[in-house]
């Protein structure tokens, strides 16, 4: 990593300290610089290249909020279950004295039940209404205080570490795949700028020699700015998501790291791909469900909260079973549609070669010639756009079944 680079990991961490609430490794140790490395993925993260085998590292290694997790992880692991242990005793207090102040008001309407007057009547009534209330406060107190949770180190890491480290490495994987995606666009809409042009012109040419209305040039220049337009905002969000990467993952953002293409998708993922064989290590591994596994096994044995945790957990296992299928589903869609856009493509392909040779003899204008070439150029994006989505949804898939996949629950 280049000295600019270092410094302003440095600069980040210093401002994400500031203002963003912690994140760590996923593993548990502070090794001395340089140490958790061999020499060759040394050398990778410390270059001026983004390779997108290469985020989960520069996440571990770089990301400014991610270091400040680790170390909140770090500084609190020791002492939360003590925090959590006092927490419940103070809500037992809490539970005790407004079943106090219940009955004390209790009391006192009984006192003045008799009471002749509006007065008394209203202050009766008050008073019923607030020992009712104070009572059915306590009773929720007495509840919620066997249901806290009593937050084992386990369960902090989980929570502050894990679960935001998973967050933070498949937000950067689908950023690149979205930086790709945004780029072809781009390169979309320069191919239909070059043909609108030509459109343009053709119709100014038409309309001199009395073929074309001036309200045909019009709609045809209208045509050729709002796709210009289209290309300045997709160039602005092209800028946008580089510098989020650039500062996610360890440079500054005024960096101009190459960034490097995301792998084509490997069909033979989707072979290995089996949601019934699959549900049971996703739902092993699901970050909430294990720190719901977690809790359940600090409520109180056959405790109503105990109960509830158990049928969250199973409703859990179910939703996750039901997601995983649905992934795969849309895995099996994007391929359908990959192998669309490769039959859209070969036919285009054809269509070209034609067009080559009408073109070459003069027997079609140049024209008709460069609206072949864009029909043509554009399926050959449209593969890759649907390559970028099917790899997306098989990463989406395999992230589900390593326990990154967010619950309703």
């Amino acid at each position: 990593m280049n000295m600019k680079r270092k410094f302003a990991v440095l600069a980040a961490l210093s401002l994400s300290l500031a203002s963003v609430p912690g994140t760590a490794y996923a593993d548990e140790f502070i090794a001395e610089p340089g140490q958790r490395y061999d020499a060759e993925t040394l050398a990778r993260i410390k270059d001026n290249v983004l390779e997108y085998e290469e985020i989960e590292l520069l996440i571990d290694e770089y990301n400014p909020t991610l270091k400040n997790l680790r170390q909140t992880y770090q500084d609190n692991k020791e002492n939360i279950g003590k925090d959590a242990a006092r927490l419940k005793e103070q809500v037992f207090s809490g539970s005790g004295s407004l079943s106090e102040q219940a009955s004390f008001m209790l009391d006192q309407a009984t006192s003045i039940e008799s009471t002749i007057g509006y007065g008394g009547a209203a202050a009766y009534a008050q008073l019923m209404y607030a020992s009712e209330v104070m009572s059915q406060q306590a009773e929720q107190m007495l509840l919620s205080a066997d249901s806290i949770t009593q937050m084992t180190p386990q369960m902090l890491r989980l929570q502050s570490v894990e679960t935001p480290r998973a967050a933070l490495i498949a937000g950067a994987q689908s950023a690149v795949v979205g930086y790709e995606q945004l780029l072809l666009a781009k390169e979309n809409l320069e191919n239909g700028i070059e043909l609108l042009e030509l459109v343009y012109a053709s119709t100014q040419t038409q309309a001199a020699a009395g073929l074309a209305t001036q309200n045909d040039v019009l709609k045809a220049r209208q045509s050729l700015e709002s796709t210009q337009a289209n290309r300045i905002t997709i160039e602005s969000n092209i800028q946008k998501t580089r510098q989020s990467l650039c500062t996610m993952l360890g440079w500054a953002y005024t960096d101009m790291p190459e960034i490097k293409k995301v792998p084509c998708a490997d069909l033979t993922r989707i072979a290995r791909m089996n949601p019934e064989i699959d549900k049971a290590a996703a739902v092993d591994n699901n970050l909430t469900r294990r720190y719901h596994v977690l809790s359940y096994e600090t409520l109180t044995d056959g405790s109503v909260e105990q109960q509830n945790m158990a049928r969250t957990l199973e409703n859990e296992a179910a939703e996750i079973a039901s997601e995983l299928t649905n992934l795969y589903n849309q895995v099996l869609q994007k391929q359908s549609e990959y192998q669309t856009a490769i039959a859209a493509y070969e036919l285009e392909k054809t269509k070209m070669d034609t067009a080559e040779r009408k073109y070459s003899v003069g027997t079609i204008g140049r024209l008709e010639y460069q609206q072949q070439v864009h029909a043509y150029k554009t399926a050959e994006l449209d593969i890759k756009t649907a390559d970028l989505a099917l790899f997306q949804a098989m990463e989406t898939y395999d992230w589900a079944v390593k326990g990154n996949l967010k619950l309703s629950q």
